[in-house]
């Protein structure tokens, strides 16, 4: 249930400052305890973000580059031959210009 809003009617006459304030909400916000709740500290597995990054590399990461590495070859491959392709042509073209 929404907390009910004080609409208040402003006449033209009103201040600018006074239509334009936050209209009064009648709420009552409590806390929350939690009994069980302590506060420490945790001590991390690793303790900086080197220790991380190459935990993540030696475990995590080989297969993963392993893939990606193959798909940018193949990314490349599929580039490179419509590339070679325009290069003979353009050759081709050139060869029969200089012919005439």
């Amino acid at each position: 249930m929404k907390p009910p809003v004080e609409q208040k009617k402003l006449s033209k006459r009103v201040d600018v400052s006074q239509k334009n304030a936050f209209p009064s909400i009648d709420c009552n916000y409590h806390t929350v305890t939690l009994p069980s709740y302590r506060s420490g500290c945790l001590r991390p597995r690793f303790s900086s973000f080197r220790n991380i990054s190459s935990e993540y590399f030696r475990h995590e990461a080989r297969n993963e580059f392993r893939l990606e590495a193959v798909a940018f070859v193949a990314i490349v491959i599929t580039a490179a031959i419509p590339i070679l392709n325009n290069m003979q042509a353009l050759a081709d073209f050139l060869r029969a210009m200089n012919n005439l």
